[in-house]
C-alpha cells in the first residue's frame, strides 16, 4: 500500500446537512478506504433482507471517482458503474469503532481487524 492518496469528497449526510468524507484510494490494490464520520457514504440497514447495502451517497461519491477515471485500469472501455464497483473493494470506517468491507457484491463487517491485512492504519487509528 504504498502508493496510497488522500481526497476528500462532501455530500449529503442523513439529516440533509453537508459534511466531508474522506477518502485514501490505493489504485494498485483497486481499494479505497472511507472515513465517514458524517455518514453520508456509509452502507446502510435494509431490514426488509436483513443485511447492509450501499446506500445513494456511496453511488453518487463512486459514480464521480468512476467518471474521474479513478481506480480503472485506464484500458479505454467504458465500464458502467456495477462493473466499477464489482472490480474495487471499499473499506467503511465508521464511529464506534466499526469497520465494514464491500467487496464483489457484498458488505461484511470486519470483526477481526488482525485478520485483514488491507487496513488503511491512519483510519483504524482514528475509530
Amino acid at each position: 500500500m504504498e502508493q496510497i492518496y488522500q481526497m476528500e469528497y462532501r455530500g449529503l449526510n442523513l439529516f440533509d446537512e453537508i459534511s466531508t468524507v474522506e477518502l485514501a484510494i490505493d489504485e494498485e490494490g483497486q481499494t479505497i478506504h472511507i472515513f465517514d464520520v458524517g455518514q453520508v457514504v456509509s452502507p446502510i440497514f435494509n431490514f426488509d433482507v436483513s443485511a447492509y447495502e450501499l446506500s445513494d451517497g456511496f453511488y453518487k461519491m463512486a459514480d464521480i471517482l468512476r467518471h474521474k477515471r479513478i481506480l480503472t485500469n485506464q484500458t479505454g472501455n467504458e465500464r458502467t458503474l456495477s462493473e466499477w464497483l464489482i472490480t474495487n473493494t471499499a473499506y467503511f470506517y465508521i464511529p464506534q469503532k466499526r469497520i465494514k468491507k464491500y467487496t464483489q457484491g457484498s458488505i461484511i463487517e470486519i470483526v477481526d481487524r488482525t485478520k485483514e491485512q488491507s487496513l488503511f492504519d491512519v483510519y483504524v487509528q482514528r475509530i
